[in-house]
């Protein structure tokens, strides 16, 4: 979900810059609406030295290996560094722990040379025992998105010159490989996690504690309501100007926005408002409404794993019995636009010859006969409490299947009850959204449609094709960006026809933010990054 280095799950030294290149292509500048300065009190900051965030989705937990939460995601990414990163609105590859990097001609090996300068929070250096610890400790908890790593590289990959010198040699060729340490899960962890791993590997231990190196450490939590962090005042890379961080958790819209309104809250979450309201708010009260290019996708998971959705008759009636142009226009207010894959418009690797799914009611209830499920489809559509935008949206294609006699049921859950019910299956179809935390198609497709990614590793549709595993396996060892792209737009092709995922839309991003925050940024990978290490109150 979305800042994000994310969003951020090798060849020759060419071939890399080169994808690289291609990878970065979608950079906009992002469009602000210019807001008249006003003199009220509102529109000044009470404490320049402190940002109060505000989100209505609550955080499961802290350990930046084992979670799969992007409200997480969003925290840790401050309190860890990682070896290279993703920094404003582009989706280019920049150093952070590793100042330089050498990749080998067969692109099977990456030597990183660390900067000298980093310690983690408790004075400890980082070290390239550090950056090893870490990336195990990934791969044995094997949750998130440590599953790209999992035929890539192995306890036997690294070899340590000198604390500040590793190499990593892969088993095999891995095109996306530095876009992938980037990204949420190689956050590098401090090797003193050992001495409180248990049988778990410290994930009980890092839940609510942390162990990083990043601009902020973790002041206090208070479940369910707010999360403080402090600034890191040796932090390498320099204090950040904002001494404090609070993120607030208010559920209710409404209480968020009067919050902001009166500046109690400096600046609310993408998720937490309507377009209609933001809309509404554009302009007053100090508040203007940042607005950017994303590479978020919107999609209905069907889940294949049991009735009615194990039935593909079934699963193409939905697709044509949603009216995309009506949430385009009255949810989105236009600030998207139809898609019909899992790799957004924009990307490398896209497929623009995918097509659209056409808003058909007569051909759905036919579709529907055909299964058997003639007046007789009844299922539940879960989504994430207090959230406008996807209410919504189930509100409206509720009232679309009505249309072909079909009884849905809309449920409302606590983000990480959420988070639980689709990756264990117990949902029958869930609205949701999906940034990539880096900009490769490997990225998006390995989780939403290979086999071993269902459940846990975000295949909540549960999809699985053989053909798809082989061709996102083979991709994954390819050298040649043009193969890999024509591996990619076949797997899209494939996917069409199989519908495992409902693409509603591709959006563009929004959060209203007070007008006196400055270095407010939305990365279109990752949305759910906010670099607050970079902002301040003027």
């Amino acid at each position: 979900m979305k800042n994000k280095k994310f969003r951020a799950f090798s060849v020759i030294l060419f071939c890399i810059l080169l994808a690289l290149a291609g990878c970065s292509k979608y950079k906009e500048e992002a469009n602000t609406t210019p807001v008249d300065k006003e003199t009220n009190e509102n529109s000044k900051p009470s404490n320049k030295d402190a940002l109060t965030f505000a989100t209505n989705q609550d955080i499961p937990h802290l350990d930046p290996h084992g979670t799969a939460s992007n409200t997480s995601f969003r925290v840790t990414y401050m309190l860890y560094d990682r070896l290279v990163t993703y920094d404003g609105e582009t989706t280019d590859i920049k150093p952070m722990l590793a100042e330089t990097w050498d990749i080998s001609e067969d692109g099977k090996s990456y030597t990183f040379h660390l900067r000298k300068d980093a310690k983690f929070h408790d004075g400890t250096p980082v070290t390239a025992e550090a950056v090893k610890y870490s990336f195990i400790r990934a791969m044995k908890i094997g949750k998130s998105a440590a599953g790209q790593f999992k035929e890539v590289i192995d306890e036997k990959s690294f070899e340590i010159a000198d604390d500040h010198t590793i190499t990593i040699k892969l088993k095999h060729a891995f095109g996306p490989f530095l876009k992938t340490l980037g990204t949420v899960y190689a956050n590098i962890v401090n090797p003193k996690l050992a001495e409180n791993e248990g049988n778990d590997f410290g994930e009980k231990y890092l839940s609510d504690k942390e162990m990083g190196s990043g601009p902020y450490t973790l002041e206090s939590w208070n479940r369910g309501q707010k999360l403080v962090l402090k600034a890191n005042e040796n932090y390498w890379g320099g204090k950040p100007t904002l001494n404090k961080v609070n993120l607030l958790i208010i559920p209710e819209a409404s209480t968020a926005r009067i919050m902001l309104e009166k500046g109690e809250v400096d600046l609310l979450d993408t998720t937490t408002l309507s377009p209609e309201t933001l809309a509404e708010m554009d302009g007053k009260n100090g508040i203007k409404i940042y607005t950017a290019p994303s590479y978020k996708i919107v999609y209905g998971d069907m889940n294949q794993s049991k009735p009615p959705f194990d039935n593909p008759l079934v699963r193409k009636a939905m697709v044509h019995s949603i009216n995309y142009d009506s949430i385009i226009e009255n949810i989105f207010l236009g600030k998207a636009f139809k898609v019909n894959s899992a790799v957004p418009k924009g990307m490398f690797g896209f497929n623009e010859d995918t097509p659209l799914n056409a808003y058909d009611l007569e051909l759905a209830k036919k579709l529907l006969k055909e299964a058997g499920y003639e007046n007789k489809l009844n299922f539940e559509i879960s989504i994430s409490q207090n959230d406008e935008v996807y209410k919504n949206m189930a509100v409206t294609i509720q009232s679309d299947l009505a249309k072909i006699g079909a009884k849905v049921t809309i449920k409302e859950y606590a983000w990480p009850t959420y988070l639980d019910l689709i990756t264990s299956g117990g949902h029958n179809i869930s609205l949701g959204a999906w940034t990539p935390d880096f900009a490769d198609p490997d990225y998006n497709l390995w989780y939403l449609a290979h086999s071993s990614s269902k459940g846990a590793g975000f295949n909540t549709a549960f999809y699985g094709n053989e053909k798809v595993d082989q061709l996102l396996e083979e991709a994954r060892t390819i050298v040649d960006e043009a193969k890999r792209e024509k591996i990619y737009q076949e797997v899209q092709s494939i996917m069409a026809e199989d519908i495992p995922y409902a693409f509603i839309a591709q959006t563009e991003e929004s959060a209203p933010v007070k007008d006196y925050v400055k270095g407010y940024q939305i990365n279109p990978m990752n949305t759910w990054y906010v670099p607050f290490h970079k902002m301040s109150k003027e």
